[in-house]
């Protein structure tokens, strides 16, 4: 992960004459300011991941808040390097252990924390406290929409988080308003899931009533090992894959060698010989088209044979 540079100026130079400069350059666009007295290099900012921009927005807030805060929610999942759909929110959000409710401010978005035992990490650059990857994951499941926690919570069992452990610090917390909607979390969660895009294709499964389906399932024939499929249906034997796309364009997800167009001739055979296994009735696939639209992922399942059920989940997800 690359690290953007905070320039200081403006209110935070005692010279000033820094600050008027930095100034300038901001209006030139040539800087981006983060905070007041606070900016990056544009070109750098553009080049940055999502999760590096928002890292730089909290290191440029980092003296101007008190102590006792603690990075928390979008923003530890952005230091402890977790998922998240597109940008970042724009305010730092904090839980403040000395408030009963929250508080929205331009940069800063503070979250309640009295009564709570935070458990911590800590920034290595500057000693800021952060909740813990635990905290942070069930933190996310009870504030943000399941398309943006499942992600989130299957990156954290993946790296060894258990959900004996989630679900006790989910017990823990004093968290009322949308429980059931992070305990909904914490059930679909899995650490096998093979991207983000395949939790939240898994969240949309779950909102059409389809049945809970198998991960990474993998298939032989009498050549050898065919492959892992996203999405194995057994009972109805399907399978369903989600958008490819990134196996074909990325060089980082193809063998050694192999061009873009090597890589659909494999998925063309690989795909052949699926269709071809005897426990395999039915291929379908699926992208961020059919996720993002609930009829269109019912037409794919209905095609393939997968069943669904209509208002299978009516409360806030």
């Amino acid at each position: 992960m690359a690290t953007l540079e905070i320039l200081v100026g403006g209110g935070a130079d005692e010279t000033g004459r820094r600050g008027r400069d930095h100034r300038d350059r901001a209006l030139r666009g040539e800087l981006v300011r983060l905070a007041p007295g606070r900016f990056v290099v544009a070109d750098d900012w553009r080049r940055a991941t999502p999760g590096e921009r928002h890292i730089a927005r909290i290191k440029a807030l980092h003296d101007r808040l008190a102590p006792r805060l603690v990075v928390s929610h979008a923003s530890a999942a952005a230091l402890h390097g977790l998922p998240w759909p597109g940008e970042f929110p724009v305010p730092v959000e904090v839980i403040d252990p000395l408030r009963s409710t929250g508080q929205s401010l331009r940069s800063v978005h503070k979250r309640a924390g009295a009564g709570r035992t935070l458990r911590t990490s800590y920034m290595v650059a500057n000693g800021r406290a952060l909740t813990d990857l635990a905290s942070t994951v069930v933190d996310l499941a009870v504030a943000y929409p399941l398309r943006t926690s499942v992600p989130a919570v299957d990156r954290a069992l993946a790296r060894g988080s258990s959900l004996d452990e989630l679900r006790a610090t989910l017990d823990e917390s004093t968290a009322v308003q949308f429980r059931a909607r992070a305990e909904r979390a914490l059930d679909l969660a899995d650490a096998r899931s093979g991207s983000p895009g395949e939790s939240v294709a898994r969240v949309a499964l779950d909102e059409v009533g389809a049945p809970r389906p198998m991960l990474q399932q993998e298939f032989r024939d009498g050549s050898g090992p065919i492959g892992v499929v996203d999405f194995w249906f057994a009972d109805q034997g399907v399978v369903l894959e989600f958008d490819g796309r990134v196996k074909y364009a990325d060089p980082s997800m193809r063998a050694a060698g192999m061009s873009a167009e090597d890589v659909l001739v494999a998925e063309k055979r690989r795909e052949d010989r699926l269709r071809r296994h005897p426990d395999i009735r039915a291929l379908g696939r699926i992208s961020v088209v059919e996720t993002d639209d609930t009829e269109r992922l019912r037409s794919v399942l209905r095609a393939v044979g997968v069943p669904t059920a209509r208002g299978r989940f009516t409360t806030v997800r």
